[in-house]
C-alpha cells in the first residue's frame, strides 16, 4: 500500500461542491487533497491507501448509496471520519446515514463555503458544531471598496433575487444616509424614520418598520433614508444593532448596503454578517483596496467571509482578469461583465435591473447560491434549510 500524507481526502462529482471544499478548509492548505469522483472513487483509494483523518465522498448520481456505503464501511479505518454529500434532502436519509450507518455529517447539495466551514470544519478541529439560531434572519453586507463600483446596484438586485428564488423575506438596510440610491433603484421615496433609529435606539420599536420599510416586492422591503448634505447625524453603535436585530426578528434575511470606509458605529455589523460582498471594479486601485479590505475583514471577524465581485470586468482599459486575479492573490468568486443600457433603463425606470437586463440574473447565481444554499429556480428542502440556517 501507498504511504499517504493527507489528512482530508475529498471525491466530489461537480466544481462547484470541490471549491466549496477548497474555500472552506483553505487554512488547512497542502492538507486537503480535493479530486473528481464519487463514493467509488473514495472506495478504490481506501483500498491502495491508508488515511488518517477524514474522506469526503459524493453519492449524487449512485443508484444505491447505501450498498455504495456498505462497501466503504469493508475498507475504511474505524477512526476515518466519513463525510457524505448528496442531492437528497430528505430528514430520513440524513437519519439514516448518521445515526444507523456511522456517518460523521451528511450535507445536501448544492455544497457551499459556509456549510463547509460550519458543518465540515468543526469535525477537523473538535470543537463542537454551533447550531445557528432558526429565529434570526441572515445578515448578508455589500459593499464598494470604492465609489462607483455597483456595490448598490448589486445590493438591490440580490435582495431582489433571494425574495423571488427563496421564497423568504427579504429586508434590504441602506446605510449610505446621504447619498444612498437603493430608493431611487426601486422608485420608493423614504422618510427620516431610519436616521431617528439609528441615533436613538428606543426609536426602533414595534411601529418602527411599519413607519419606515418601503414595499419593493411581494415579500421585499427597503430600510433606507435620504438626508440632505447639509444634516448632521450622531449614528450610535447601538442604534445600529437595534435596527439589525429588529430586522433579524422579521426577516428572513437582511442584505445591508454597507458604506466604505465603514464609519464607526456600523463596524459590528461586519460581525454580523455570514457573507461580506466585496464588489470592486477593473482597476489597481479597486484591487489594492478590495485585497485590503479583505484581510481587515479577516482580521475583525476570524473568519474569510467575503464574496468578491469584480463588476464590468470587461470595460474598456480595465485590467484582465489574471492581473486581477494575481493582484488579489486569489480568483474573484464571481465577475460579471458590462451589460450596456438596460442597467440605466431600470435604474431610470426605478425597476430592479434583472428585470431589465435577465443576465444579470445568471451573473449574481454565485452569490445566491452561497448566500442562500440553493440553485436559481429550485426550492430548498426541509434538510436542506436546516443546513443553511
Amino acid at each position: 500500500m501507498e504511504a499517504a500524507d493527507d489528512r482530508i481526502v475529498a471525491f466530489l462529482s461537480d466544481e462547484e461542491s470541490r471549491a466549496a471544499v477548497r474555500f472552506g478548509l483553505q487554512p488547512l492548505g497542502d492538507a486537503v487533497k480535493i479530486q473528481a469522483g464519487d463514493i467509488t472513487g473514495g472506495v478504490h483509494y481506501l483500498r491502495r491507501t491508508p488515511l488518517d483523518g477524514m474522506l469526503i465522498v459524493d453519492i449524487e448520481g449512485i443508484d444505491n448509496p447505501q450498498m455504495a456505503l456498505d462497501d466503504l464501511a469493508q475498507v475504511c479505518p474505524p477512526d476515518v471520519q466519513v463525510v457524505v454529500i448528496g442531492n437528497q434532502t430528505d430528514i430520513g436519509f440524513y437519519r439514516l446515514l448518521v445515526n444507523e450507518l456511522g456517518v460523521t455529517e451528511y450535507l445536501p447539495k448544492p455544497l457551499t463555503r459556509d456549510s463547509v466551514q460550519q458543518f465540515i470544519a468543526p469535525h477537523l478541529s473538535g470543537r463542537s458544531i454551533t447550531w445557528r439560531s432558526a429565529r434570526g434572519g441572515r445578515v448578508i453586507t455589500v459593499s464598494g471598496v470604492r465609489g462607483g463600483a455597483g456595490a448598490t446596484t448589486i445590493a438591490v438586485n440580490l435582495a431582489w433575487e433571494l425574495a423571488e428564488v427563496t421564497g423568504g423575506h427579504v429586508a434590504l438596510l441602506d446605510l449610505h444616509l446621504r447619498n444612498g440610491t437603493t430608493a431611487v433603484m426601486l422608485g420608493g421615496r423614504p422618510g427620516p424614520g431610519l436616521r431617528i433609529a439609528l441615533e436613538d435606539p428606543s426609536r426602533a420599536d414595534a411601529l418602527f418598520l411599519e413607519r419606515t420599510a418601503i414595499e419593493a416586492g411581494p415579500r421585499l422591503r427597503l430600510v433606507a433614508a435620504e438626508e440632505g448634505f447639509e444634516a448632521v447625524t450622531a449614528i450610535t453603535e447601538a442604534g445600529v444593532a437595534r435596527v439589525i436585530e429588529l430586522l433579524q426578528s422579521k426577516f428572513n434575511y437582511v442584505v445591508v448596503d454597507l458604506p466604505v470606509p465603514t464609519p464607526l458605529p456600523m463596524l459590528p455589523v461586519l460581525g454580523q454578517a455570514r457573507h461580506v460582498v466585496l464588489v470592486l471594479s477593473p482597476d489597481v486601485a479597486g484591487v489594492r483596496d478590495a485585497k485590503a479590505y479583505r484581510h481587515f475583514v479577516i482580521a475583525s471577524t476570524g473568519s474569510d467571509r467575503v464574496i468578491t465581485v469584480v463588476n464590468r470586468h470587461d470595460m474598456p482599459g480595465g485590467l484582465p482578469l489574471p492581473l486581477i486575479e494575481q493582484g488579489l492573490g486569489a480568483k474573484p468568486e464571481v465577475t460579471i461583465p458590462d451589460l450596456g443600457r438596460r442597467m440605466v433603463n431600470a435604474l431610470n425606470l426605478g425597476v430592479p435591473a434583472v428585470t431589465q437586463a435577465p443576465a444579470l440574473r445568471r451573473h449574481l447565481a454565485p452569490i445566491l447560491r452561497e448566500v442562500a444554499g440553493i440553485r436559481p429556480g429550485a426550492a430548498p428542502g426541509l434538510l436542506a434549510r436546516m443546513f443553511r440556517r
